[in-house]
């Protein structure tokens, strides 16, 4: 008995693994010389401790609470509770706040007001409402970790020079957040460099920044390999086509890449068809190879249109095969049948259409004559 009492109390929660026994343990009368505050930090070691904690507090998942409480420790939960307090007074939502510290488990360490309020209050004062800094530090959670002076300050006043307008720079962050915490100069700049060397205009690099300014974070060899292999294929760098490529280009893994022309050829393609088909829908290659088997598949196999139609509208792989592809195709189908519509009419034009339209064009209008639900 008297080497128990002599023991650490967290060793005893290391060998029966329950902070339930540590409670038990801790309320025996024997104890009682033992302090609260001896009491109350040892248990804030525990892993059982800090599991709860994230999950009662701050709204974890228990997965995600078990990852944060193997990432770090604390003695007392004061810090913590601050910074708890000082996302919800910043305007975060539970769901938001649970969501970055998910994603960064040390953030609830940080000093709110020496390391916290700072970037806040910078951000706000470069045009970023309550709304815009929730949505992108939630995604980014580093943001509020990163350095001020060192990498915030300068990554704003670069996007400044670059896009002008604090509107731009708002919108072209919550599209791409990590950017924040990229060194934007040198990343950045040497591939505007390659874009006007290659004859790209600056108004169209502005908007290919706006639209996917994370493809400017890439390798760079990655990048110039990408630039050559779009311009290569005939793609005009005037056009709002010729970034949709080169972004496409570069954020596929090459050996996705070459994944997904063997699966267009498994459905009759040769490689110059892949290349025409990209070139009129450069979206194509970034299909998941599961909705390209599908989409193919239905209208090389099950349809009827045939490999010519893809290679004709492209961008119709591009659509809902369940929500509109397959439903239109067997209203029309039957229209076809009822002699209601001409057996050539062009698929792609219905496929196209907005919900409203189809409905009142092919629907509503021969529900009687061909026995259509509504």
């Amino acid at each position: 008995m008297f080497r128990l009492f002599r023991r650490n109390p967290i060793d005893i929660v290391n060998r029966r693994g329950s902070i339930e026994t540590h409670l038990r343990f801790l309320q025996s009368p024997s104890l009682k010389s033992i302090s609260t505050t001896s009491e109350d930090n040892e248990i804030y070691k525990t892993p059982d401790f800090m599991v709860s904690y994230f999950m009662n507090t701050y709204g974890l998942s228990s997965n995600s609470a078990l990852k944060a409480s193997k990432s770090i420790r604390f003695k007392t939960t004061e810090k913590p509770d601050s910074v708890l307090l000082f996302l919800k007074n910043q305007g975060f939502t539970n769901t938001q706040i649970a969501k970055l510290v998910s994603i960064s488990p040390r953030l609830v360490l940080s000093n709110p007001d020496k390391i916290l309020k700072p970037k806040m209050d910078f951000l706000r004062s470069a045009g970023f409402s309550t709304p815009d800094l929730t949505h992108i530090i939630s995604k980014t959670p580093t943001i509020l970790i990163c350095s001020l002076e060192k990498q915030l300050v300068p990554a704003i006043g670069y996007l400044k020079g670059v896009l002008g307008t604090d509107k731009d720079i708002i919108s072209t962050i919550k599209g791409a957040t990590w950017i924040l915490n990229s060194n934007l100069p040198e990343r950045m700049g040497s591939k505007l460099a390659v874009l006007r060397d290659h004859g790209v205009p600056d108004y169209r690099i502005l908007a290919m920044i706006k639209q996917r300014a994370g493809a400017f974070l890439s390798n760079s060899d990655r990048f110039s390999e990408a630039l050559i292999i779009v311009k290569e294929m005939g793609f005009d760098p005037s056009s709002s086509f010729f970034f949709m490529a080169l972004a496409n280009v570069v954020g596929t893994d090459k050996s996705k890449w070459v994944e997904k022309m063997e699966l267009y050829k498994s459905f009759g393609w040769s490689e110059d068809d892949i290349v025409s088909a990209f070139k009129k829908q450069p979206q194509i290659m970034v299909l998941s190879k599961e909705k390209i088997t599908r989409m193919m598949d239905f209208f090389v196999k099950e349809s009827g249109l045939g490999l010519s139609f893809v290679s004709r509208y492209p961008d119709a792989l591009l659509l809902s095969l369940e929500k509109r592809i397959r439903r239109r195709h067997s209203v029309t189908r039957v229209l076809i049948s009822h002699g209601l519509l001409n057996k050539d009419v062009n698929f792609y034009t219905i496929f196209k259409l907005t919900e409203a339209k189809f409905l009142d064009k092919y629907v509503i209008k021969y529900q009687e004559n061909a026995g259509l639900p509504m």
